[in-house]
């Protein structure tokens, strides 16, 4: 038996409590870090609410690459393989270039109009506000009116829950530890069918 790097169970949905279980069951695919977050048993359900609501594209208001850029940059910042792993096949399902996944995962600094960016305008806005944001926890206001002239107000408020949803999972995967996911048979299929 292989030894695990998670420095605690995870929870096993056949013994879990009857919320848990229904939010475990309700995800298109099974991760581990579904099983790490179901030990608080109170909080899971909404945490998955929040999954979900971010998977679908009628409750997401930014667009899901915007919302994919966010989190890869948030994972290669923070050197979190399994966040990256989770979410990297996300956005290459759905269009993702290998290019600006590539500048993306060697945290490439961020210079408006070097010439030899994969990054699209839009997404060099947003990269420095999630880059700000990773570096002070807050923007500078110049760099927020920048990036309102590419998003709504509601686009703006999600990119900001969304660095701080997936910093949250960032630290508890660091913290605790994880085991890689394993292959998933079918897993674009999944993504394509799961997440919009």
């Amino acid at each position: 038996m292989a030894t695990s790097h998670c420095l605690i169970p995870y929870v096993d949905s056949a013994t879990a409590s009857p919320d848990v279980a229904a939010a475990l069951n309700r995800m298109p695919m099974k991760r581990h870090i579904f099983l790490l977050l179901s030990h608080s048993p109170g909080l899971f359900p909404p945490v998955m609410n929040v999954y979900g609501a971010l998977f679908n594209s009628e409750t997401r208001t930014i667009p899901l690459l915007d919302w994919q850029l966010i989190v890869l940059r948030i994972a290669s910042t923070l050197k979190c393989n399994y966040e990256w792993d989770v979410n990297a096949p996300v956005a290459r399902v759905h269009g993702m270039s290998s290019e600006v996944m590539d500048q993306v995962a060697l945290c490439k600094e961020i210079v408006s109009g070097d010439g030899q960016s994969a990054f699209s305008e839009r997404q060099r806005r947003i990269l420095k506000f999630v880059d700000e944001q990773l570096q002070m926890y807050t923007n500078d206001s110049a760099t927020v009116k920048s990036l309102l002239e590419y998003l709504s107000h509601a686009e703006l408020v999600e990119a900001i829950l969304i660095i701080g949803f997936y910093v949250m999972i960032a630290r508890l995967v660091k913290s605790v530890g994880i085991d890689p996911d394993g292959e998933i048979p079918g897993l674009d299929d999944m993504i394509r069918a799961g997440v919009s």
